[in-house]
């Protein structure tokens, strides 16, 4: 197994990070290097990617770095690959699903070992990696985030395939929401998972915890948002979708923890 880390080359305190993670569990690595907002317009120019305008700099930089990953791993054959970003803490069993794939069975393209969502709509099938400690399901639902994901060579093939072919969005949803709902191959999620990012580990741990890995993309996120925050009748129709969208994913989505 190929371990892939996306990063600024000048991101030193994540590289850190990134060193210190990964020697703990003993594990190869290489960090592959980020493009920048000034670099990824001419990329995507490139691909003949579709309209970019909804996306800002950060997050058009952050999708072009994945799919240049992809590219990789298509054009070097590798069988498989782990794709990381540089903020991820690993869990146990590391070590073990990280230097090897003999786990993972060959129909097994696309897995999702990264917790994001606190529940996700998941198959009531699973399949066993380590007995009883790790099994994946199939995601049946979105799940977003991209710190933490393998794909095999066909499944860097598809995402690339897929991505190329719509209206550019976040990666995330992209490929963790809107590949799942077209259904072209089932996208495996991990159980418990393998990795989290610190924003999400350290708001689940304590509100009041200071995030030491800050992120521009989180930034700029939180700024689209709020400028294209609903009004009025709009607003409530929003919310009361919202609100039912909840509440079924209480009711029905399972639970997905970092371990």
């Amino acid at each position: 197994m190929k371990n892939i880390i996306i990063s600024l080359d000048s991101a030193n305190k994540r590289r850190q990070h990134i060193e210190n993670e990964f020697g703990k569990h003993h594990l190869r690595y290489e960090f592959f290097d980020a493009l920048r907002p000034e670099q990824e317009a001419q990329y995507a120019k490139s691909l003949n990617l579709e309209d970019t305008s909804d996306l800002t700099p950060t997050e058009l930089a952050c999708m072009m770095s994945h799919v240049a990953v992809w590219e990789k791993i298509i054009a070097e054959q590798l069988d498989y690959v782990a794709i990381f970003e540089d903020d991820v803490f690993l869990g146990e069993d590391a070590t073990e699903l990280l230097t090897q794939t003999n786990w993972i069975q060959p129909d097994w393209h696309i897995i999702k070992i990264e917790a994001f969502s606190k529940k996700a709509y998941l198959s009531s099938k699973t399949y066993e990696v380590i007995p009883n400690k790790r099994k994946l399901a199939i995601l049946e639902g979105k799940n977003l985030g991209a710190a933490g994901y393998i794909l095999s060579l066909q499944g860097a093939k598809l995402f690339l395939d897929f991505i190329l072919k719509q209206p550019a969005k976040p990666v995330d949803k992209m490929i963790f929401d809107e590949f799942i709902a077209a259904q072209i191959e089932p996208v495996y999620q991990m159980l418990p998972a393998l990795c989290e990012q610190e924003k999400i580990l350290k708001k689940k741990q304590d509100n009041n915890s200071e995030v030491t890995l800050p992120s521009a993309l989180s930034s700029e996120r939180k700024l689209r948002r709020k400028q294209e925050k609903k009004k009025g009748f709009s607003k409530l129709q929003l919310e009361a979708s919202r609100l039912i969208r909840n509440t079924k994913k209480h009711l029905l989505a399972k639970k997905i923890v970092f371990k």
